[in-house]
């Protein structure tokens, strides 16, 4: 086995890629031969869209060029949105924005912005679904992604490895043509296409997760161009890409460490103990038991092993406000108790999914911009010690191989050196414990960009900014969205702050209800190991 391995790894070498000259895309030459993409007309008409329609919201397409190496080449196309500013007389320009990933369509999160934000009174709220997503000129390698495993055995490391060869293939033979020019740096030079057509001068923008460093290299390339910037919840930018997601699992690690201390705290309501290192074994016991003999009750049907286990603690534990439900859940788990019978989540309609979808086909291409490993051991020894230590949440699963080590279709230019820019410094938000987007990676990107920085103490989410409860649609997050709408809107200078995170709850000794497990169970069903999903406002129009 490990000789034909190997084998196939030679055999699927990365070519490399011939390094552009930067003058090409973005020096006085380039500008010249983007001008008649900056010059194209935008037609603006009522979305196609029901979900967008709905609110007399604008839809419209343009044209960019695939390689900006080579702009009188094939062109792809950018779809956008359009919500008007409410308020015409205190209009300030355009408002960009992203919400993360890489690979999540954006049209649905300029339409929120520009209809549930104070910013969207001001400014046009222009939506984009980068290129490769949504209804923008697709990438589609026709092939399903490797699966994942927390706590992976060795056997399921040396799968993981084998299904993503084969992933890479489908997807050098389906799109390698498109691939090699799926890039941040690329999206950037889109939004700024997009910025020219419009005929704005400049853009302020806002972005989430992924979406931070996307608005980070834009603004290193175009530094002229960038007015206000928000940045909600950064990866790091000294860790792209591979050691920002692998920071992933060491957050989960300190979200169970924290969620134990609190649950060994209450054990008089919960009765599981008093220390958090036996909480923490016990948590490991019950992962490795299920691992041996799985349970095939589980409402969705699927089989529930150690590695579901292992996703749901690390996502129960990173969510404080619902801790005391999360508990009595797991704890049913652990006791080897029924299921509760909760109503399954009702799916989102397809053409509405389509709008918040994730394009994974684009995520694993993007991710390529960075430099990976070459050798396969690095991986396999590099789960393994994720598995022991970091088993939690995503676990070992960025530890592990991506396409990158594989493709034949590497992006055609390094990732972009960040730099500080813009009219005012960005402003920037980091959760505490957010286990997608480490902490650190706030006050590093704050340093890297000269910027402010909003810390959300004792909180493990991501994303912060006029985020709301489903159910109440209340905002969550107050603090941090009069902070970003003062500086948004009213001109004010980012200054460091903090903000409270989400409370802990008011333990009782009462089992949840149906209607709260049902909630929870949303939550383990919705979480994507890429992007948790988030609410946003437009529920309240």
């Amino acid at each position: 086995m490990a000789g034909a391995l190997a084998l196939t790894l030679a055999a699927a070498a990365p070519a490399t890629a011939e390094p552009v000259d930067p003058s090409l895309v973005d020096g006085t030459a380039a500008i010249d031969a983007l001008a008649p993409f900056h010059g194209q007309e935008v037609d603006w008409a009522l979305c196609e869209e029901e979900f967008f329609a709905e609110f007399a919201l604008e839809c419209a397409r343009v044209e960019v060029p695939l390689d900006y190496a080579d702009p009188g080449g094939a062109r792809i196309e950018i779809a956008i949105l359009r919500a008007a500013a409410s308020d015409p007389e205190a209009r300030r320009g355009i408002l960009l924005s992203n919400p993360g990933g890489p690979g999540g369509a954006g049209r649905a999160l300029g339409a929120d912005l520009g209809l549930a934000t104070r910013a969207g009174e001001v400014y046009d709220s222009i939506g984009m679904d980068p290129r490769g997503t949504g209804a923008s000129t697709p990438l589609d390698c026709g092939s399903e992604l490797p699966i994942s495993y927390p706590r992976p055995t060795d056997e399921q490391i040396s799968e993981i490895t084998r299904e993503t060869i084969r992933y890479t293939r489908a997807c050098d033979a389906a799109e390698g043509d498109l691939r090699p020019h799926m890039t941040t740096a690329n999206t950037a030079r889109d939004m700024d296409v997009i910025r020219a057509a419009l005929n704005e001068e400049r853009v302020s923008y806002v972005g989430y997760s992924y979406g931070t460093y996307l608005g980070a290299v834009y603004g290193s390339l175009f530094p002229e161009r960038l007015d206000r910037s928000v940045l909600d919840s950064p990866v790091h930018p000294d860790g792209i890409w591979r050691e920002s997601f692998m920071m992933q699992a060491t957050a989960y690690t300190e979200n169970m460490e924290r969620y134990s201390a609190w649950l060994a705290g209450h054990d008089e309501v919960f009765g599981m103990g008093d220390d958090p290192e036996e909480l923490l074994r016990v948590f490991e016991e019950t992962a490795t038991a299920l691992q041996e003999e799985p349970r095939t009750d589980h409402p969705s049907g699927e089989v529930y092993d150690g590695n579901a286990f292992a996703m749901e603690a690390g996502v129960a534990a990173r969510g404080q406000s619902t801790w005391d439900d999360a508990t009595w859940y797991l704890k049913g788990v652990i006791d080897g108790e029924p299921f509760p019978e909760v109503e399954p989540v009702p799916e989102l309609p397809e053409d509405v999914a389509e709008l918040f979808g994730m394009n994974l086909d684009l995520h694993t291409a993007i991710l390529c911009e960075a430099e990976w490993p070459e050798r396969v051991s690095t991986y396999h020894s590099d789960m393994r010690d994720y598995r022991d230590d970091h088993p939690y949440g995503t676990g070992a699963h960025w530890a592990g191989p991506q396409t990158c080590g594989f493709t034949q279709n590497r992006p055609s230019e390094p990732a972009v050196d960040l730099v500080p820019a813009g009219s005012t410094s960005p402003l920037i938000i980091a959760g505490e414990y957010d286990a997608n987007t480490a902490y650190a990676g706030g006050p590093a990107m704050a340093e890297t960009l000269d910027g402010s920085l909003i810390t959300v103490t004792d909180d493990g989410g991501h994303g912060f900014y006029a985020i709301v409860d489903l159910v109440d649609l209340e905002l969550l997050h107050p603090c941090v969205t009069d902070a970003v709408d003062a500086y948004l809107v009213d001109g004010a200078a980012p200054q460091d702050l903090a903000c409270a995170g989400l409370p802990r709850p008011e333990v009782t000794s009462d089992r949840p209800d149906t209607e709260d497990l049902t909630e929870l169970f949303q939550r383990f069903e919705e979480y994507d190991e890429f992007e948790p999903t988030r609410a946003r406002a437009l529920g309240r129009h």
